[in-house]
């Protein structure tokens, strides 16, 4: 008779973890005879990957273990094309997917590549090598009809793409919460593959310029296209007529020479043309073409000016009316009318001249702070007396006091002490104002109107005392002018009032 005996053996399981793989396997512990085996998780296989719209699809071939079994699943992984940290999976292909395919809808915009590995169990295997790249595009939104608008209610033609799927869109005007525009999409909700046409109404009321359409999904995707409204003629915010000279603005006289200066604008399409009537300053001239750039006049910068232009002769004094026309890139035009420019013929000469002595100064002697005032018959022309100058604050001058035999005079020259001023010389009419030759340097200059009033600065030496009374005379030079052009007459004026000492 033969016996049968059987032999109990324990057997323990070993884990061994080794890293990007997993295996298992079972040792024997005991006595008498056993056998063990182990199998590793095979590597994932390389998937394919096809994208439509926002969907990245992924198939692959299936992987068993070396004894033929099945594997219990796939993971997916998802990387930037360019390199770096695996990416949250959605849902659809997220965790253990037991079939061959998987969809990742809804996936983020960006360029990916996606990897497998394989899954039984607890266990999971080493990735296998990256896919090709997955392109996935951006919301877009564009119009395909004009995005120049030039009557409202107007309704654009357009187009979406890499919406999401199942997404219903709406519009909005200039902001993603801004005011919601009458708009559709066909098919509606948003097609597997991304792509829808649009219909958008801009309704009446909206401002000419550039607008932002904002498309907004309902699951988060938001894509922007610009339309261009152009409705009105081009807007003229100033004009001037400035001497060819410069300096201040609005008057000219007859034969003088002048430029035109607008400010044209256009929200829409933009300025397309510009001209001038100045045909009751020059005869004949209705449209004069104005032509862009950056001109200053009158310390004003303006984008568009006329070529030069003379006055006719004669031509009446008194205030003129011109008009600037523009038009636009659509055509629509307009002429803009109430500007005006003076006409003055009027020689300038000057009309008196005075001295004051400062508080608690010595009367009939040249100190600091005394002052000397200029009145001319009309406006000058603060430019031609200090290059530059508009008249407004003050300016640095050098008053000279020069002694002469006979008669000591003043003249004004520059802060520099290189340039005598236009206001010519004032004969003092007594020799006695100082010994030699002085300047008082840092002396100030302002203007008021028709006058200009200097007051001295620091002497640069002894002065002397005057207590005769006398008339001053004073003597203007040509280059000063008036706002119009017309040069000053050099003609002698005798100081108003009573005879006095100066200063």
């Amino acid at each position: 008779m033969i016996r049968r005996r059987w032999v109990v053996v324990a057997l323990t399981t070993i884990v061994v973890a080794v890293p990007g793989l997993a295996f298992a396997a079972w040792a024997l512990l005991g006595s008498g005879a056993g056998a063990s085996k182990a199998d590793q998780l095979p590597t994932g296989p390389t998937p394919s990957v096809s994208v439509t719209g926002r969907n990245v699809t992924l198939t692959w071939s299936a992987v068993t273990f070396s004894g033929g079994s099945a594997v219990g699943g796939y993971r997916v992984f998802r990387y930037p094309s360019g390199g770096g940290a695996a990416q949250t999976v959605l849902s659809a292909c997220d965790g253990t997917i037991s079939g061959l395919t998987c969809t990742e809808n809804a996936a983020p915009s960006g360029s990916w590549k996606y990897t497998l590995a394989t899954v039984k169990g607890g266990w999971t295997g080493t990735q296998g090598t990256l896919s090709a790249v997955a392109a996935v595009g951006s919301p877009a939104f564009a119009f395909s009809s004009s995005a120049t608008v030039t009557s409202l209610p107007a309704t654009l033609a357009g187009t979406v793409s890499d919406f999401i799927t199942g997404e219903t869109v709406t519009f909005h005007l200039d902001a993603a919460g801004g005011p919601s525009l009458t708009g559709s999409t066909t098919p509606s909700p948003i097609p597997t593959n991304g792509a829808a046409t649009t219909s958008t109404t801009i309704p009446a009321g909206t401002s000419d310029g550039a607008h932002t359409v904002y498309a907004v999904g309902s699951l988060g995707d938001t894509a922007t296209a610009t339309v261009t409204l152009d409705l009105t003629a081009p807007v003229v915010s100033a004009a001037v007529i400035g001497k060819t000279a410069g300096g201040t603005v609005g008057s000219v006289r007859q034969g003088g020479t002048y430029y035109v200066y607008a400010n044209i604008s256009d929200a829409g399409s933009g300025v397309s043309s510009a001209t001038a009537d100045v045909s009751a300053i020059t005869s004949g001239s209705t449209a004069v073409a104005l032509t862009a750039g950056s001109y200053t006049a009158g310390g004003v910068t303006y984008g568009y000016r006329s070529a030069l232009l003379t006055a006719s002769n004669p031509l009446s004094a008194g205030s003129k009316s011109f008009s600037i026309t523009a038009t636009d890139g659509n055509a629509h035009g307009g002429t803009t009318t109430g500007f005006t420019v003076t006409v003055d013929n009027t020689v300038p000469a000057a009309s008196d001249v005075q001295t004051a002595n400062n508080a608690g100064g010595v009367a009939g002697k040249a100190e600091t702070s005394d002052s000397i005032t200029f009145t001319f018959s009309e406006p000058i022309d603060p430019s031609t007396i200090v290059s530059g100058w508009d008249g407004s604050g003050s300016q640095t001058v050098t008053v000279h006091l020069v002694q002469n035999g006979i008669s000591d005079r003043v003249e004004i020259f520059d802060s520099t002490n290189a340039t005598q001023l236009a206001f010519g010389e004032v004969q003092l009419n007594d020799k006695g104002y100082t010994p030699t030759n002085r300047t008082f340097t840092s002396s100030t200059l302002t203007m008021s109107g028709s006058t200009f009033t200097v007051v001295l600065g620091t002497p640069s030496g002894a002065v002397g005392t005057v207590a005769t009374t006398s008339t001053m005379q004073w003597a203007p030079l040509a280059g000063a002018t008036d706002w119009a052009g017309n040069a000053c007459s050099t003609a002698t004026a005798n100081e108003t009032g009573a005879a006095d000492v100066e200063f």
